[in-house]
């Protein structure tokens, strides 16, 4: 998930710094700037973030690279991450390999799985496993040895492009996209439409939705499972601390606004400083804490939140607040069948359930940092 994010972040940050700063912990490398290349000595593991991006250099491990534009001239020992506007492969890839972009281009042979998101896809070059393409346009020139799920409106295939596994197809009229024998024999072809085609599948086995089975009864041992483990969530931190939960209860239900406030800013500075220390270029490296730092946040706030919400909906219904586990064990499940039954009203469910959260975070924030606006300072 984390090697996700990292794409996402790094496609977004094409102007990092001017000067291509570089960083090295043990044998990897960390590199952020406008032009940036990693080129020399081989590394272990590479992440590169920039405008124009070259890593040219052995990479023994995994190798991570965003930016407008991004070449792989050098080898990759094991996976490969890269998205940018334009993506060019011309060194071998000894594991998986995972790109986004509007262009991707691999000259290269891929020993692992290959998965490609893009415009214009071309792979001229062998696929030692199976493959995943989402393209509206694909050449196809060298063989797939596993199975190929392919989403497109049009594919080119050449003279030596063969599929030795099952090619699946994706598209609009999937019967009008027309496949040589040579690549793959008819009993080896399954035709979905594109609304079928799953992006996220393995690429080994084929990319079609799989329809939800169990039909009401498993979506409600889904609903009553998720109450069941907030429920229980909620209750164990009131049970590690009741009088901190105790406090963050009251000062949340005395003053809703001021926490929401407090979680709205709390959290959107967390999810800024990505930017922030990204433009330092040595502050990539901290990307990842800041980002398991935010995702901690909102959980807890979720949490927290719900327990709240139940302590409201208590004292709305003039119960008393509870002081024993049993009543704040109650408390949370009341909390999380009402956020369940709030997050499926259509349209505003999910803004309701958003502010509880935020709420929640920023009572956390409250009474840890206890901040203030229009304080005087003596």
């Amino acid at each position: 998930m984390l090697r996700s994010i990292f794409l996402i972040l790094a496609s977004l940050l094409t102007l990092p710094a001017h000067a291509q700063e570089e960083y090295r912990f043990a044998d990897d490398a960390y590199i952020a700037g406008d032009n940036v290349t990693l080129s020399g000595n081989a590394v272990d593991d590479a992440f590169v973030a920039g405008n124009t991006v070259v890593i040219s250099a052995p990479v023994e491990g995994s190798a991570h690279a965003g930016g407008r534009s991004v070449s792989i001239s050098g080898p990759v020992g094991q996976s490969l991450y890269a998205a940018g506007m334009n993506v060019s492969v011309s060194a071998p890839v000894g594991g998986d390999a995972q790109m986004l972009g509007d262009t991707v281009l691999v000259t290269a042979p891929v020993s692992g799985d290959l998965r490609i998101a893009a415009q214009r896809a071309e792979i001229t070059a062998p696929i030692g496993e199976s493959a995943l393409i989402a393209a509206e346009h694909i050449l196809l020139t060298e063989a797939i040895a596993g199975d190929a799920s392919i989403s497109t409106k049009s594919v080119s295939f050449g003279e030596n492009a063969r599929i030795e596994g099952t090619l699946y197809i994706y598209a609009e009229d999937a019967d009008d996209i027309v496949i040589p024998a040579h690549v793959a024999p008819p009993e080896r072809i399954e035709r979905h439409d594109a609304d079928d085609f799953d992006p996220t599948a393995d690429p080994e086995g084929g990319a079609t939705v799989q329809p939800e089975s169990g039909g009401w009864a498993s979506w409600f041992g889904g609903k009553v499972s998720s109450i069941l483990i907030l429920t229980a969530l909620a209750t164990l931190i009131a049970a590690m601390a009741p009088a901190f939960l105790m406090n963050l209860r009251e000062r949340t239900l005395e003053t809703p606004m001021r926490a929401l406030w407090m979680g709205f800013l709390s959290i959107s500075a967390v999810a800024g400083s990505l930017f922030l220390f990204a433009l330092t270029g040595y502050g990539i490296l901290l990307i990842p804490a800041s980002i398991i730092l935010a995702l901690l946040l909102g959980i807890a706030g979720y949490v927290i939140g719900t327990y709240i919400l139940g302590v409201g909906v208590l004292g709305v219904m003039s119960r008393p607040l509870p002081e024993t586990l049993g009543e704040r064990a109650i408390a949370a499940l009341i909390g999380a069948v009402a956020i369940t039954i709030m997050a499926m009203i259509p349209v505003i469910g999910w803004l309701a359930v958003l502010a509880v959260a935020i709420a929640g975070a920023g009572a956390l924030i409250i009474r840890w940092f206890a901040p203030g606006f229009h304080t005087e300072i003596r």
